[in-house]
């Protein structure tokens, strides 16, 4: 499932999508970004399911995967809210944020974020602000599992 809600704002280009399962990252946008905008940074960010989880008691968990929940419409409407606000806080050219749904196995990528600016400090703040702002304000949510999970239900 893409929602591609870059036409609903004039401005910087935003693509938001969410994807069910790992997300394979996209190679072409660093060059398109270059030649549309005459970008002088370009970052991408992957996030990246790990093989163990933080218990309530502080200790690492194994797991095999997160399945992530996501309550749409809103999910895209907020991503794509968020983009826009914060392209324009850092003074970005495009974003490009992707959000996994359903399950992702260790290993898997659930997150990519490409950000294109004329320099790099506007790119890097533009990628920490929206994590942080994106993890308090969008409905997605995670599940750790395992096989463990399995031999208990």
């Amino acid at each position: 499932m893409e929602a591609d809600l870059s036409v609903l704002s004039p401005g910087p280009h935003i693509r938001v999508a969410l994807t069910e399962g790992p997300i394979i990252a996209p190679a072409n946008f660093a060059e398109a970004a270059r030649q549309a905008a005459n970008a002088g940074a370009v970052i991408t960010f992957l996030g990246c399911v790990r093989g163990s989880e933080a218990t309530s008691e502080n200790t690492l968990e194994p797991i095999d995967g997160l399945e992530y929940e996501i309550y749409e419409p809103m999910t895209s409407r907020e991503l794509d809210r968020l983009a826009h606000s914060h392209a324009i806080k850092h003074g970005v050219i495009a974003v490009d944020v992707e959000h996994s749904f359903g399950f992702v196995g260790n290993g898997g990528c659930s997150f990519v974020l490409q950000v294109a600016a004329a320099h790099r400090k506007e790119a890097i703040a533009f990628v920490d602000d929206f994590i942080d702002a994106m993890k308090k304000h969008v409905p997605i949510w995670k599940v750790p599992r395992s096989t463990a999970d399995e031999g208990n239900s």
